[in-house]
């Protein structure tokens, strides 16, 4: 990694970190969850960078991918333990981080819980280390507690332009093949829950798309949507509520149920967990250095 690059993950990195904290102290019961997502995106804009992918407000049982529609009204509950999971990217490198809140001790175990093995993870990472030995860490830590990893979300690695660029970095331990080396930039975060530890997609349920490619395209609303996804969100995935203004709610679902059908865009259903059990998510980015690694998002 180039040091010009280095710094570029560390300025994502510490305007992502400074949206979280900010965004931590709005996170209370009777708040819209609307007002958490656009609070976040803009401040992340206002600080000199871009969203990485739409601000995550997910709870209790919603593991990830829900990040609100421009109709949603959901407002955040006494007993719910919410995760905010938060993206900025400056010329393409990505700060990629997430926090969990709960209002009650049984959520705020699993909040602690994740932390802690986010923090263990973390102490892992270095040069030649197969993935898998990050995984146990987090089991580890997690099943000492009398809780679950879930077993088919996974960290990422990063790389300019992509969110995820070809290694995943599990919740569980088990041998992978696949090794760090000095220059990864990687995206380690544990997701915890008291249910079956396996979460499902909501195909009812998908607010968040990225550009594939190409496709075939009949109507001309779907053809003025495209060139507008594409001059706006090629690399990136985006929300529909950044499509939403001065288009009715009907006339934006059909339009993107048609650019979905025709191959052009990737869904991101929300992900439940599968057994209804609530949820938690810590997350930092790191950058594996000689020795181990440096935490962009502190």
């Amino acid at each position: 990694m180039q040091a010009e690059e280095l710094e570029a993950y560390r300025r994502a990195g510490k305007i992502a970190a400074q949206v979280r904290e900010e965004i931590r102290k709005k996170v209370r019961p009777g708040v819209k969850v609307l007002d958490i997502a656009e609070q976040a995106e803009n401040l992340i804009r206002e600080l000199g960078a871009a969203p990485a992918f739409p601000c995550n407000v997910s709870i209790n049982e919603i593991a990830a991918h829900y990040s609100p529609p421009p109709w949603d009204q959901t407002v955040i509950g006494e007993d719910d333990l919410v995760k905010i999971d938060i993206g900025a990217q400056v010329d393409g490198y990505i700060g990629d981080t997430a926090f969990s809140v709960s209002f009650d001790p049984e959520g705020e175990k699993l909040v602690r819980t994740a932390e802690k093995a986010l923090e263990e993870a973390i102490s892992r990472v270095k040069p030649g280390v197969d993935v898998g030995e990050i995984g146990a860490a987090i089991e580890e830590v997690v099943k000492s507690s009398g809780l679950k990893p879930v077993q088919n979300l996974t960290g990422h690695s990063l790389s300019r332009g992509e969110l995820h660029s070809g290694i995943s970095i599990p919740n569980v331990g088990g041998q992978t093949g696949q090794r760090l080396k000095k220059g990864h930039a990687i995206a380690i975060e544990p997701f915890i829950t008291e249910g079956a530890g396996f979460v499902e997609d909501d195909e009812r349920r998908v607010y968040i798309y990225s550009y594939l490619r190409e496709g075939p395209v009949r109507s001309r609303m779907a053809r003025e949507m495209l060139q507008r996804i594409k001059r706006n969100f090629s690399t990136f995935p985006f929300s529909i509520r950044w499509l939403s203004p001065n288009v009715s709610r009907l006339r934006l679902e059909l339009t993107l149920r048609e650019l979905r059908m025709a191959g052009i865009l990737r869904p991101y259903p929300v992900l439940v967990e599968r057994a209804k059990g609530k949820v938690a998510q810590a997350e930092h980015t790191v950058v594996v250095t000689d020795t181990g690694c440096e935490v962009t998002t502190l």
